[in-house]
């Protein structure tokens, strides 16, 4: 798929704005909405000019994913103390998880992008 295409991907971001929708309906599957920010990683993912990977692609990739391999164990640990506090509201514990996948998604492609702009 051309990069002109997948920059429009990161339009399914705004979709994580029915998230709200939980305010009105009282649901907590709908605080699921917010994972679709995730998609906002696409912006930066379309904005890589990685042709041909190379071996510096391929080292920045793998510094991308160490970042992320940390932020995500911090992430989880945070997530595991909050349901044990507060294991009565199960709409946080939804929210949480929504949050962790948005953010992990967005900050590899945040880190990746600053890598390969060095």
């Amino acid at each position: 798929m051309s990069k002109r295409k997948v920059k429009y991907f990161g339009y399914l971001g705004f979709l994580g704005f029915t998230g709200f929708k939980y305010l009105t309906t009282g649901n907590p599957v709908d605080l699921s909405g917010f994972a679709f920010f995730s998609f906002f990683a696409y912006f930066w993912i379309a904005n890589l000019t990685v042709n041909i990977p190379d071996e510096r692609y391929f080292e920045n990739v793998q510094k991308a994913k160490a970042f992320i391999g940390n932020l995500a164990l911090l992430e989880t640990a945070a997530l595991l103390v909050v349901s044990i506090l507060f294991f009565r509201i199960q709409e946080l514990l939804v929210l949480g998880i929504a949050v962790v996948f948005a953010s992990l998604i967005l900050a590899y492609a945040i880190k990746l992008y600053q890598l390969e702009e060095m």
